[in-house]
């Protein structure tokens, strides 16, 4: 077996002359194996090797047994070996995951925070078809389908091409001890489930299954491969400063839409995002809706304003509550990082009108109380061509949905003067020879122009 793990880590290149590599261990049979394998072949590798154990928190003393296992043999062969501490439990709480997940989270981010060229771990030709029929139950593509790779970045896998019956034949052979893990004889999670039952029919069906599914995974990675470098590229032309262009993500074959989509959800740090999402934001970038929008998971949210999308963390909306204007004065409305600046002046004194200046009639000012606030359901503004509703022409002007209630809306006692960043009422156009009431609205550098 020794001979068969030399070549396929040279095979894959796994390893380079005078690298440290940590194995993983548990003290079960399967990284027992891998960390005696190692220390055998390190001569003719090149490396260095030492031991990692992680302890998970969850199975009490029977942990602690197995992290003592690990150290002391670590100890009779003179490598070092260190212990990480965790309590998946109270991490899975936290975060909502699966006991599983949460585990090999902290499992993870314990053994790549190490100091090591490269990390082992024991995963051999069982795990990976166990893996693909896994993926393939719930549903996945080719990345799911392609199983587990010989390497992902500092992390090997140099016992894929060994089976289980292969370790434990060697473990006997060379009077290896291990542990048994007591939660891998029951059937109480799909894995183990797939382990007793499902792969021995697998097996008893065709002798060579472990074999064809690694080649046949080996191929899909291939081609998994190949299609996300097609989809960087066609990625790269959809896309912009500001988010991606619907109408060219629209115009590639379905397959490469859903390669970039996929990717864009990857890059959000979605490593295995659901299909559910996937369609989602599929649908969204086809939908004839000017504006639309699909939550994502862990706080995104991807939103589309005509043939822009763009997808942001999601955030409080930014709406501004109804309060006094100040005429003359300065008025700060903190909850859309604005300020309003009122000047009465002469009207041919105001310099050029804007979305964000506008003069208005001021001969009712000592009569009503001016205000602010955000647009409301039903609000209209009378225009040269007739009165519109703020909605309807919110959309014609193409402002994102997200942004509208972010526009101050600008009351005269009860009647809607203007709307800053948007028009002003017919009504309250001042006539040349007329005082007017000069509204600025300016924002934070940092702030978003909501009229952008």
């Amino acid at each position: 077996m020794e001979q068969q793990i030399l070549s396929f880590v040279r095979q894959h290149g796994m390893v380079q002359l005078g690298e440290h590599v940590i194995a993983a261990v548990s003290g079960g049979a399967d990284s027992m194996a891998l960390l005696s394998a190692l220390l055998q072949l390190r001569e003719l590798l090149g490396i260095t090797v030492s031991a990692a154990h992680f302890h998970h928190g969850i199975r009490g003393e029977a942990a602690d047994r197995d992290a003592e296992f690990v150290h002391a043999w670590c100890q009779t062969q003179g490598i070092a070996c260190v212990v990480g501490h965790g309590d998946a439990p109270a991490y899975a709480k936290k975060t909502g995951k699966s006991l599983e997940e949460a585990a090999r989270d902290l499992r993870f981010a314990f053994l790549l925070n190490l100091d090591a060229d490269k990390i082992a771990t024991a995963h051999n030709a069982d795990d990976n078809a166990e893996t693909m029929l896994l993926h393939l139950l719930r549903g996945t593509g080719l990345r799911g389908l392609g199983g587990i790779a010989p390497q992902s970045g500092r992390v090997i896998h140099p016992l894929l091409s060994v089976s289980r019956a292969e370790i434990e034949a060697y473990l006997k052979q060379n009077d290896i001890p291990h542990i048994e893990d007591e939660t891998n004889a029951g059937d109480d999670c799909v894995r183990n489930r797939l382990r007793h039952h499902v792969l021995p029919l697998l097996k008893a069906e065709n002798p060579g299954f472990l074999q064809t599914a690694a080649r046949t995974g080996a191929l899909l990675r291939q081609e998994d491969a190949y299609l996300s470098g097609l989809a960087a590229k066609a990625g790269a032309d959809c896309r912009d400063a500001d988010g991606w262009s619907c109408s060219r993500l629209c115009a590639l074959d379905p397959v490469l839409r859903r390669r970039v989509l996929l990717s864009i959800l990857r890059d959000l740090d979605l490593e295995n995002p659901s299909a559910v999402h996937l369609e989602a934001l599929d649908r969204l970038v086809r939908s004839p809706a000017p504006s639309a929008g699909v939550t994502l998971p862990e706080g995104w949210r991807a939103a589309r304003a005509y043939d822009r999308l763009v997808i942001r963390r999601v955030e409080a909306p930014q709406i501004c509550p109804a309060r006094q204007l100040n005429v003359p004065g300065e008025t700060l409305l903190p909850e859309i990082s604005a300020k309003i600046v009122a000047i009465v002046t002469e009207n041919s004194n105001f310099p050029q009108k804007n979305d964000f200046t506008f003069a208005l009639r001021c001969d009712r000012i000592a009569a009503n109380v001016w205000s602010v606030r955000s647009r409301q359901p039903g609000d209209r503004l009378l225009l040269p061509g007739g009165h519109r509703t703020l909605k309807k022409l919110m959309i014609d002007r193409r402002i994102p949905k997200s942004q509208r209630d972010a526009l101050p809306v600008i009351l005269c006692g009860d009647q809607i003067a203007g709307v800053l960043g948007l028009a002003v009422n017919e009504d309250f156009q001042p006539l040349p020879d007329q005082p007017v009431l000069l509204l600025k609205w300016t924002q934070n550098p940092s702030a978003a122009n909501p009229g952008t």
